[in-house]
């Protein structure tokens, strides 16, 4: 017979399931640098996006027993857990983890809450693991099939699953997660991990030939506008995807709407990048064979979250719908109607990024009682990435500048290098 329990017992285990799903919500994301193929990138951070909708959902299941803000109530065990993950070697033991161990380990507590809980008086939250369920155990068929179809050999695969009976043995020792208790675990000496570090390089998979410190044209086509340049999402946003993904997780201390509103902006990066990647292949382009620029994701994450955010939506962002709107304009007098949609859409997605960063700026500002106006803010955050950006150029051997010339002052009055959109070289 199944073993009903009340309010009190119900809160305890919704609590504990959002502190699990919130942590792993605004650590995971931060290991998509690691992860060198184009494919798992991408799927991650969809997974990622997928993730943040249930958690939101078990938030707000919680807040109906009165905890407006559950996630500062977050459970210091489970913590260590997450953090455990983290010391994943590389993306095959993270992968295989997360797939065969930790989500696994979710499906089972949140079908044991529905089996065990009074569907009718405690119909808010059945709805709430049965709406998202489907897709979680897809995304465990995913991890599976994704490791099964690698290269992973016989002795790797061994060390592995160590880890995997490592994270294992872990949660079992706090309880289980569906069953878990305050006390539980206590006695048990368990390390306590460190925090994660986001990587100084993005990881990319040998297929992508060519990674540069800024965006090359004209060695590409000799300075002859190509369709390469029109469907330039793809290799533009590719090293966005890994710069979004720090900003989630060097920003965990941050509100639920910010981890919201950058998971968000991760996973639009991603439909871009692939946006492009599509475009390329229907023009005869092989997408691993044009310049990434790699620099971008160094010079970005080489300077303070503050920075980072300011330089990429005020700058990078807010500066590129003059000539997205160029380029749709050109496409379309040129008979590409597709490639005109890409960056149409793209503007959509792009102006809900400007707000965010806008948005986020300004309370980071406040917290780090932030003395510059926000106008200086991104002025210095411009400055400090086209620096870092012109070091790499020359240490690359690609062309630089002696002179980095005028300050950004503002989109109107400025052009910068950060610009998201390049110029029509030939219209």
């Amino acid at each position: 017979m199944p073993k009903y329990f009340g309010t009190d017992d119900a809160l305890k285990k919704l609590k504990r399931f959002h502190s699990f799903e919130y942590d792993l919500l605004c650590h995971v994301i931060g290991f998509v640098p690691n992860i060198s193929t184009f494919e798992g990138k991408c799927t991650l951070v969809r997974h990622s996006y997928e993730d943040l909708k249930r958690t939101r959902a078990i938030r707000e299941r919680i807040q109906d027993f009165g905890v407006v803000h559950p996630e500062k109530q977050i459970q210091e065990a489970w913590s260590n857990v997450v953090r455990h993950l983290m010391t994943a070697s590389d993306e095959d033991y993270f992968i295989a983890t997360v797939y065969r161990v930790i989500k696994p380990f979710q499906v089972h507590a949140y079908r044991t809450y529905i089996e065990s809980t009074l569907h009718l008086n405690d119909a808010p939250s059945v709805e709430a693991f049965e709406d998202h369920l489907p897709a979680l155990e897809r995304q465990i068929a995913w991890g599976k099939q994704w490791i099964e179809a690698g290269n992973i050999g016989y002795e790797k695969e061994q060390e592995i699953e160590k880890f995997e009976d490592e994270i294992r043995e872990h949660i079992h020792c706090l309880g289980d997660l569906y069953q878990s208790s305050d006390e539980q675990g206590a006695a048990t000496e368990i390390p306590v991990y460190p925090e994660f570090t986001i990587p100084t390089d993005m990881k990319l998979e040998p297929r992508f030939v060519w990674r540069s410190a800024e965006r090359i044209y004209d060695t590409l086509t000799g300075g002859v506008e190509s369709p390469a340049h029109h469907s330039y999402t793809h290799f533009t946003e590719l090293p966005v995807i890994d710069i979004c993904a720090t900003i989630v997780y060097d920003g965990r201390h941050m509100p639920f709407e910010y981890i919201a509103d950058f998971v968000r902006q991760t996973w639009d990066e991603v439909r871009h990048s692939r946006m492009g990647f599509s475009r390329l292949q229907s023009m005869g382009i092989d997408p691993y064979q044009v310049p990434i620029p790699v620099g971008h994701y160094r010079a970005y994450c080489g300077v303070p979250l503050l920075e980072r955010i300011s330089a990429l939506t005020q700058v990078g962002e807010a500066c590129s719908f003059a000539p997205k709107r160029a380029w749709v304009k050109m496409a379309m007098e040129n008979g590409d109607r597709l490639t005109a949609l890409e960056h149409d859409f793209d503007m959509v997605d792009e102006k809900n990024h400007v707000k965010f960063g806008a948005r986020w700026l300004k309370e980071i500002m406040d917290v780090n009682k932030e003395t510059r106006t926000p106008e200086q803010v991104v002025s210095d955050a411009e400055w400090a990435v086209r620096n870092i950006v012109n070091d790499l150029k020359k240490e690359k051997g690609e062309k630089w500048q002696e002179d980095l010339g005028e300050r950004f002052t503002s989109c109107a009055e400025s052009e910068s290098p950060l610009n998201l959109a390049p110029k029509i070289i030939i219209s």
